[in-house]
């Protein structure tokens, strides 16, 4: 969700009106945007099951900043600045995976929360390696893009524009589960999209969903904090990312 509350609500309001029975974070609850304390209580409120992602990590000194971009270090230099003891308290507690009764959660790969797993032959070789015959799915972030592998290396993204695609798992396989980036899209879009997943394990389906919101009110708080706009989206789209910027008095990148 990278701290950018206004996409976060919209996420949760969008899965309120699916109707889930449990709420699932791939990590990078932080970094980038200007809202690490509410996103912080927001999940933590909700009772979602959450790992920790290379920003998290970074954000409590846990993992250093190699490899990270300037704008990624120039906002968790922010954010480590501005960091509550309790906030910090509750990000440095996040595991780096969790194996649960059906499912497996991480940020980049179980062993690895930097490492960014794109292609269905990386897909296949973490679905085998699961740890038993009742996971039923491999939920993964960092990349921040929307996609579903199965165990017979069908994969499916959700390419820029689509916001409901559904895919139905091989009978009884497990299948690698991406939902993509809630407040950070790095999809070519002419609005920003708020992405998330609903694995439906009654219907043996997994719908990648996809909701427009409004970045003014995050665009704003970057410009109130010292941030750029820019770190709201990538790749971005220059034209509206500066006409937005502008408009809510934000500067330029």
């Amino acid at each position: 969700m990278h701290a950018n509350l206004p996409a976060l609500r919209t996420a949760i309001d969008g899965l309120r009106r699916i109707g889930v029975d449990g709420w699932l974070c791939a990590g990078d609850v932080v970094g980038y945007g200007p809202h690490p304390h509410e996103c912080i209580e927001t999940i933590a409120e909700l009772g979602v099951v959450c790992v920790a992602g290379n920003h998290d990590l970074i954000a409590v000194g846990a993992l250093d900043d190699g490899g990270a971009g300037p704008l990624a270090r120039r906002s968790l230099r922010w954010t480590r600045n501005v960091l509550r003891v309790e906030h910090r308290a509750w990000l440095a507690a996040l595991p780096r995976s969790i194996d649960g009764t059906d499912f497996v959660l991480a940020h980049g790969a179980p062993a690895d929360p930097r490492e960014y797993v794109r292609d269905r032959s990386r897909a296949r070789e973490l679905l085998e390696d699961l740890p038993g015959p009742d996971v039923r799915a491999l939920v993964l972030g960092h990349t921040h893009r929307s996609w579903v592998c199965t165990t017979g290396a069908t994969l499916v993204r959700a390419h820029d524009g689509r916001r409901d695609v559904t895919v139905r798992p091989d009978p009884g396989g497990p299948v690698l589960v991406n939902p993509g980036a809630v407040g950070q899209s790095r999809n070519l879009e002419r609005r920003p999209l708020v992405r998330f997943a609903v694995v439906d394990t009654d219907r043996n389906e997994v719908r990648l969903r996809a909701e427009p919101y409004d970045p003014t009110a995050t665009l704003r708080a970057l410009r109130a904090v010292g941030l750029p706009a820019v770190v709201q989206r990538r790749p971005r789209p220059w034209r509206y990312v500066r006409r937005h910027a502008r408009r809510a008095g934000a500067p330029r990148p």
